[in-house]
């Protein structure tokens, strides 16, 4: 995996994502295996519709005035708790979650790329707003204001395409809209899936209750507190609409996003060179010759820049082991969790690079002789960019301390049973003989 941290550990912000893919993946893979399938027959029908959240309206039910009550969306905008990020990722300077009040410096600062309306505040409440995205034009919109809505029917099962993050509460709620109106149009049992990020990014959408918490996804629904009655009513309109074959209008076209506009903040990779009697790919660092399960190999290599190739589909180092045919076998890449790779400018002036590759090594490896590769490309002063590698020495893995402990444990219950079996031979020898 990469590292993006100044440490050589793993931050929990790395560590979540990776465990929950893994879980992820475990079910579904359970999910496949079974034998609890259900065959899923009927017509395909897809809906789609563009829609102007800011203009969009819908009904809600008041808990605290007990009146239904006509709400609206928001220009987008982000709050002060967006900042703060989440308990896994932690933000910068003094933001937290929770806040619901607003900071004069911040306001200030704010104000020089966009300053909100009266109404985006009164909008947005109780959200105090940090970036009126929706009020930034330059060079583009900083977030749509027109967002994708689409609803696929297959059989009994219902796909809702949705734009943006859904909290846990607002899927089920929305799921649970559009199963009323499927239900109300059969008797059949229905399926509701909610598919996020489908077509438009527009961060979060929590509840109306949630959103008064504004915590980091409160303060990251942009389209202010009513984002999600919103979708509720236009998803119940599309489910609607596929279930009766009606047609929808395709809604306002939404802006072209052209690679020729985007603008690129980082900046290009110029040249590398290797530093001074190196070539790339030699090993600045060779690991240790031997080591056990547990124990953490790091190496460090004469290194191009990553972003010459993002090596997407290959990778950019390689946990070799020695086979008994004399040929070496991968067994880990940059994509398992037991390995990390840390980049590092040594020069900008010379464009020189390292690599730092570590690899934790598990303890049910298998015991043999390994050795670390190191895959990259270098991009030539002169121009053009050309491959290089390099591998470090052959290193050991031996047994572990559990398995010493053992092999210990076992050796001395062997000299037990023969210190007793000479004890009764000698017992025999001394009555009998």
């Amino acid at each position: 995996m990469v590292d993006h941290n100044n440490n050589n550990d793993v931050s929990e912000s790395e560590k979540l994502p990776i465990q929950t893919l893994r879980h992820n993946i475990s079910a579904y893979r359970r999910l496949w295996e079974s034998n609890e399938r259900v065959e899923v027959i009927g017509p395909v029908r897809v809906v789609h519709q563009y829609i102007n959240m800011p203009e969009q309206s819908a009904e809600f039910y008041n808990e605290t005035t007990k009146k239904v009550e006509e709400v609206r969306g928001c220009v987008p905008a982000m709050g002060y708790s967006f900042a703060a990020g989440t308990t896994d990722g932690p933000g910068s300077f003094a933001f937290e979650q929770g806040t619901t009040t607003s900071n004069p410096l911040w306001n200030t600062v704010r104000n020089f790329l966009a300053a909100p309306t009266e109404d985006d505040i009164r909008c947005q409440s109780p959200k105090p707003i940090l970036l009126a995205t929706g009020r930034i034009k330059l060079p583009y919109q900083w977030q749509p204001k027109i967002v994708s809505t689409q609803v696929a029917i297959i059989g009994n099962i219902v796909i809702a395409g949705v734009p943006g993050e859904f909290t846990t509460m607002s899927g089920r709620r929305l799921r649970e809209s559009i199963r009323k109106v499927m239900s109300d149009a059969s008797d059949d049992e229905t399926s509701v899936i909610v598919a996020g990020l489908c077509n438009t990014y527009s961060d979060y959408i929590t509840t109306p209750e949630e959103y008064q918490l504004q915590r980091y996804e409160g303060a990251s629904t942009i389209y202010g507190p009513h984002t999600l009655t919103i979708y509720l009513k236009q998803y119940q309109e599309l489910a609607k609409a596929a279930i009766q074959n009606k047609p929808v209008s395709p809604g306002p076209p939404a802006p072209e996003l052209l690679q020729s506009n985007l603008i690129i903040l980082v900046p290009p990779v110029l040249y590398d060179t290797p530093r001074w009697g190196y070539n790339f790919g030699d090993v600045i660092q060779q690991p240790q010759k031997v080591a056990l399960p547990g124990d953490t190999i790091i190496a460090i290599f004469v290194a191009g820049h990553p972003r010459n190739n993002l090596m997407t589909e290959s990778t950019f180092l390689t946990v070799e082991q020695l086979g008994d045919d004399e040929v070496w076998i991968p067994v880990a890449t940059d994509a398992d969790w037991e390995t990390k790779f840390q980049w590092k400018r040594t020069s900008m002036i010379l464009g020189s690079s390292q690599m730092t590759i570590t690899w934790k090594i598990p303890q049910d490896v298998e015991l043999g002789e390994y050795r670390i590769r190191h895959n990259g490309y270098y991009r030539y002063v002169l121009g053009g960019v050309y491959p290089y590698y390099g591998v470090t020495n052959h290193f050991q893995v031996s047994f572990g301390v559990s398995s010493r402990k053992y092999i210990c444990l076992l050796l001395y219950n062997i000299s037990i049973v023969n210190a007793e079996i000479l004890y009764r031979k000698h017992f025999l020898y001394q009555n009998f003989i």
